[in-house]
């Protein structure tokens, strides 16, 4: 390993708080000591990953306020610093940080996994949407086998809080409402259409159904998981919206 290498790589142990002798390679010079040049970096690297999971998580962070998140994040960046060239995936995991972190505050996580959802919806992959006149074509046998896929950014996450109400609340610059557990866990479907972001809470039949469809079930058989009176009238309006939501893709037989 060449002398820089290793210089480098003593360098990241000392941004990720581990003892090791960098700040003994430093040159005197006047001014700052070696251990006030070197704390200078190591605040901006923590201040600018500070800064990535602010715009990352803003409701998490408007919720938690400024102290709370900064000291969450800190332990986080220590415990989980990047390892990868680009801080886009940095923050996978705060949320399962957060719910360990605030157990008894479930809204917390529940926030951030929306907030982290919303951006994984933003530069997701794309694909092309499923024309309604598509359908016109298919045969009974077409019927019988289609397979449709869900766009590669729809995701369900399960919240037993009304975080849903928190979230719009402080978009709207509105004092959020008191916290309450939800009468029955919710699933809130995060996808993107278009270029935008969309995210809107589903039954748990609608649930139910999409994700046996994710799972790669055929169409006929995931509609045989509604259990109504009304499964024909549902399923063929949960259809024609997700037709219209750009959320499925184009078929596979």
């Amino acid at each position: 390993m060449s002398t820089l290498a290793g210089l480098q790589r003593q360098f990241m142990r000392y941004l990720h708080g581990e003892p090791n002798g960098f700040v003994n390679t430093l040159a005197a010079a006047d001014g700052l000591a070696p251990t006030a040049r070197a704390h200078i970096y190591l605040n901006a690297y923590r201040v600018r990953l500070l800064d990535t999971l602010k715009d990352s998580f803003d409701k998490t962070w408007a919720w938690l306020g400024d102290e709370a998140f900064e000291q969450a994040g800190l332990r986080y960046i220590e415990a989980h610093p990047p390892t990868h060239f680009s801080l886009r995936p940095f923050g996978d995991g705060l949320a399962d940080a957060l719910h360990t972190a605030w157990p008894a505050d479930p809204e917390v996580a529940e926030l951030a996994r929306l907030d982290w959802a919303l951006r994984d919806a933003f530069d997701g992959a794309d694909a092309q949407p499923l024309e309604a006149a598509a359908l016109a074509t298919f045969s009974e046998e077409d019927w019988a086998t289609v397979v449709f896929r869900l766009h590669p950014t729809a995701q369900m996450l399960r919240m037993q809080r009304n975080t849903l109400d928190l979230w719009h609340a402080m978009d709207r610059g509105n004092t959020p409402p008191a916290v309450v557990d939800l009468a029955q866990p919710m699933t809130v479907l995060v996808w993107r259409k278009g270029v935008q972001p969309h995210f809107r809470s589903v039954d748990a039949a609608e649930a139910g159904m999409l994700a046996a469809m994710q799972s790669g079930m055929p169409f006929a058989a995931a509609c045989e998981t509604v259990e109504s009176d009304d499964a024909q009238a549902l399923i063929g309006g949960w259809l024609a919206r997700w037709l219209e939501d750009g959320l499925l893709c184009a078929d596979r037989r």
